[in-house]
């Protein structure tokens, strides 16, 4: 993950004092992804990884057994359960599960929760979340969008600084 830092310096005609923005902003290089943590402190940790508009979510994650399958358990919005599955983790305790968004179970638009559970302890279980419109993965707020986000600030406080725009009322 990289930090980036965008700062513009305007300086303001017939005053001492130059106004400077300073905006940081954390970006995923290269990923237009959508991503959620989930971390237990000890137990099992999961992540779930899913391309914008993507069909499919792939579930990774460390349990703290190998000797012991993991469930993943999917809830729509609504409580239903939409997908289910049972792997065994790797001999390091890693694990791997793909899950395919559409189709009826998911017609639903709304956050999904995905839960992945080892044994009955609740330190062996861990939560994610991942948004779903018209069946497909929808993006959490990207880098393009940060950037315009930016961009558009600083346009309004370049012009309202040229321009003596003000955006509270005189008295």
């Amino acid at each position: 993950m990289f930090i980036y830092t965008y700062s513009v310096v305007i300086p303001v005609i017939n005053s001492k004092h130059t106004l400077t923005i300073l905006a940081s902003l954390m970006l995923v290089a290269g990923m237009p992804m959508a991503f959620a943590d989930g971390h237990a402190s000890d137990g099992l940790t999961i992540t779930a990884d899913a391309v914008e508009g993507s069909t499919t979510i792939t579930i990774t994650g460390h349990a703290t057994s190998s000797n012991t399958p993991v469930t993943i358990m999917v809830l729509a919005p609504n409580g239903n359960v939409v997908s289910i599955d049972q792997i065994n983790p790797d001999s390091d305790g890693s694990f791997t599960s793909t899950i395919g968004v559409g189709g009826p179970m998911w017609k639903q638009d709304g956050v999904y929760s995905i839960t992945a559970q080892q044994g009955s302890a609740s330190i062996n279980k861990s939560t994610v979340e991942v948004e779903i419109a018209d069946g497909a993965v929808v993006p959490e707020f990207g880098t393009i969008a940060s950037l315009v986000l930016v961009v558009a600030i600083s346009s309004i406080v370049v012009l309202s600084a040229k321009g003596r725009l003000s955006f509270t009322p005189r008295i």
